[in-house]
């Protein structure tokens, strides 16, 4: 909470001190030269008198008291109470595509990164989310949109499907409910299209290229890439022309490598390649609480590209300070009828 224009309540409250000064002064004028009015001592016995009085010298305390209820009151009302936040609107054109490999090694990684990225949503504004998923062919769950409620929904249900360990199931050594296995088989459909193949990473990754729209607007786009780079097939794409591909169509491309299940160092040495020789960022790390900070890169990194300024959002809050005046006025026009 601010006060935006704090002088005017300064100014309020010592005009407001002023003439309470004025006043009392005044006050201690007229008690040195009392009125006299002979023959009423003996009003002060008068119980009803007495009683009178006492009623009088409780006004008057109580009008002082909502008088000076009402001036801060008042003075706090035209000070403008605030809060401020400070927004950039060229976030509102920021597209971002998630782009996940759900093969069977990745399972306990993609369930971490989906959960976070679902809490994420709530910090978003006007951003536009999709979310890719491939193994030997791709899927989109759901096309780029800011559509909030929808995208946290499907991210949450994505991640509670995807948690399926899908080689401990085909061992035995894992057991699921039939539920949970219809809700992974259902979740994964589509993505499975070439027999005896598996993640697929370049193919993959060219399709979520394709996901963005809106080619001749001017928006940010960027796809955060999870893949453990462990291909599986024979791939229409290598993964420098995929890569390639997504820089030509000045998509930002932050990779998520959290280590490979068989494949030496090979698969990282050939993922960090690709990314870095596009100008694109890999965070190379088994913990998906690295989301939070590939966001936090895309947000930062992207502001200074477009050139974003910053702009202080306030926002009124003249509840409370009017209630209590408008409260102070009329309780003033009611106690000072009753004085009377």
């Amino acid at each position: 909470m601010v006060m935006i224009f704090w002088w005017v309540t300064a100014l309020l409250l010592l005009a407001a001190l002023v003439v309470w000064g004025i006043t009392f002064w005044n006050r201690r004028a007229m008690r040195r030269s009392p009125v006299l009015i002979a023959n009423s001592q003996y009003m002060d016995r008068i119980p009803s008198f007495v009683r009178a009085q006492r009623a009088a010298r409780v006004l008057r305390v109580l009008q002082v008291g909502i008088a000076v209820l009402g001036v801060v009151a008042a003075s706090v009302l035209s000070g403008r109470i605030a809060t401020e936040r400070i927004e950039t609107p060229e976030f509102s054109s920021r597209d971002i595509v998630l782009c996940l490999d759900v093969s069977g090694s990745m399972y306990e990684y993609d369930t971490e990164i989906l959960s976070t990225f679902a809490e994420l949503v709530d910090t978003f504004e006007g951003e536009r989310v999709a979310l890719s998923i491939f193994n030997s062919t791709s899927r989109t769950v759901f096309p780029l949109t800011n559509d909030y409620d929808l995208i946290k929904r499907e991210l949450e249900n994505g991640a509670e499907a995807i948690d399926f360990d899908e080689f401990g199931y085909r061992l035995g050594t894992t057991e699921y409910s039939d539920d949970k296995v219809r809700q992974y088989v259902e979740f994964v459909d589509g993505t499975r299209g070439i027999a005896d193949e598996a993640s697929i990473v370049p193919d993959g990754l060219a399709s979520c290229g394709q996901v963005f729209d809106q080619a001749d607007q001017d928006r940010s786009r960027s796809i955060i890439f999870a893949t453990d780079n462990e291909v599986n097939g024979e791939p229409i794409f290598t993964l420098d022309e995929a890569t390639e591909a997504i820089a030509a169509r000045d998509i930002d491309l932050y990779t998520f490598y959290p280590g490979a299940y068989e494949c030496g160092p090979q698969c990282f040495e050939e993922l960090e390649a690709a990314t870095e020789d596009q100008d694109g960022e890999l965070y190379e790390s088994s913990d998906p609480e690295a989301i939070p900070s590939i966001i936090n890169e895309i947000q930062k990194t992207q502001a200074e590209e477009l050139g974003a300024t910053p702009t202080v959002v306030r926002t009124d809050h003249p509840g409370i300070a009017f209630t209590l005046t408008f409260l102070s006025l009329v309780a003033i026009l009611v106690v000072g009828w009753r004085a009377r």
